[in-house]
Formats: structure tokens, sequence, C-alpha cells
């Protein structure tokens, strides 16, 4: 297997510098598939790939195999694309690869950002691993981690593990076309899982706590899109924290 063939299935705004990546290096993308319902984030992701790569193809889940059936390639691989998929879609190619925003097996799952930040996790990170029948369980190609602080919001978390992931990814392409490579089993033992999608209710944080005990809950919430919130006299307010002395060194969507 050459490995420069690549189908991208891609549902994750932000991260399309992976596939922008592999164009630089030579690879072929044979197609981006997309789901069809795009947020207004992952719709501008789209239209950098579609104006760098080409159109992209859209999908439902519904129709997922019969839409991947067009193509052949040496490598499926899965940037936050949102459907699991079924073993029959697995075996219609060589091997399909996921990258997932953790440092596997700890943090499987959807949306798990918000659980690092919420755990005062002291480094986080992204991990390409070969997919199988379950979510994030897969057999590790390769990963690396950041260093996080308590500054650190769900953004400047992104941020931070989306800037790893166009190196990762050509990495693991480059070692899983070297002869002999093996993947690293996952430890089932050392797994964490978050399989439920978060929803802006999860944002929701008991008023009776001191700030000090909400501090990593609600800097785990974005102040835009899902801020974190309690009621007064059935009134909903949110919260947003910021440093007004904030160093010039520190991510700018950090807090």
């Amino acid at each position: 297997m050459t490995g420069r063939d690549v189908l991208v299935l891609y549902g994750s705004w932000g991260r399309e510098e992976i596939v922008l990546r592999l164009k630089d290096k030579g690879y072929r993308i044979v197609a981006v598939v997309v789901p069809q319902v795009l947020s207004a984030k992952l719709a501008k992701s789209v239209k950098i790939i579609t104006r760098e790569i080409g159109p992209v193809v859209e999908c439902r889940k519904s129709n997922l195999q019969s839409v991947l059936k067009r193509f052949s390639c040496d490598v499926l691989l899965s940037v936050g694309f949102p459907y699991l998929l079924k073993p029959s879609i697995l075996r219609m190619f060589p091997i399909c690869l996921n990258v997932h925003p953790t440092l596997l097996p700890k943090y499987r799952g959807p949306t798990t950002g918000a659980y690092i930040l919420m755990n005062n996790e002291g480094f986080s990170g992204s991990t390409v691993h070969i997919m199988d029948e379950g979510m994030d369980t897969g057999p590790i190609v390769v990963q690396q981690k950041v260093k996080l602080t308590r500054f650190d919001t769900i953004r400047s978390l992104q941020s931070k593990v989306y800037a790893l992931e166009p190196d990762l990814v050509e990495q693991a392409l480059e070692l899983i076309a070297t002869p002999g490579f093996q993947p690293t089993v996952q430890d089932k033992n050392k797994a964490t899982i978050y399989p439920q999608k978060r929803t802006p209710e999860d944002s929701e944080i008991d008023p009776g706590k001191p700030l000090r005990e909400l501090f990593d809950r609600v800097r785990a919430c974005d102040p835009e899109e899902f801020p974190a919130f309690f009621y007064v006299e059935n009134q909903k307010v949110c919260i947003k924290f910021w440093r007004p002395e904030q160093p010039e060194t520190d991510d700018n969507e950090s807090l």
C-alpha cells in the first residue's frame, strides 16, 4: 500500500489545515465527504476546503455507505466526522484512520474537551488511531500531547490541539506505509469514556457552590455558544471569566 490516495470524512470546524497539508505534501485527496447539515462554523471550514481542494460531497447517515462505494483509496481518514462507521464500511477500505482530539484511551467520545478542563488535566493532545467497531477504541498509530494551564478555555484547548494535527496525520500516514509497523493496542484499563454529546443545558452550574469550586466548570463552557449559567428569580444569568492583565504570551482564546 502506497498510502498516497486519501478519502477524507470531514465534520469538525477549524481542522481544515489537516486536509490542506495533505494536498501540499502530494497526497491525492480522492474526495472530501461532509454531513449534509452543516453548522455555521463547519460551513466556514468547508468553504476553505472547497476553495483549496474542490467541491465536497455531502451525505446523510442513511446513505453514507452508498456514497462511499463510489470511491476507492488507500486510506479513509475521519476528521471529526459525526457518524460512527459500520463494520461493513470499515471493510470497504484497506485502512481507516480517525483523528481524535484527546490522548486516547482517555476521553473517548464525541465532545470530551469540556471534561478535560473540568477535571483540571495538566495535558491534552491528539491521537491518530485505526478505526474498529467501537467508539475511539482502535489501535493507536501516533499521538502527541500539549501542556494546559488553569487559564485554558474550551477554545484555547481546541486551538492548541488542532495545531498539532496536520503534522500528526502526516506522521501517521508515513508510519502505516512503513513495512513492519505495528500500532499500539489501547489499554482499556486506562480508558475514560464520555459517550454523550454535550448540550447547552450541561452548562448550568449550582450557584450555591463557591466560585473557586466552579472555576473549572465555567472555563469549560464556551462563553459565546454555551455559556455557564444559573437562574435568579427565573431569569437566566450567564457567566464569563476574563483576566484584565492577561500576559501577551498566552493564547488569545484563553482566560
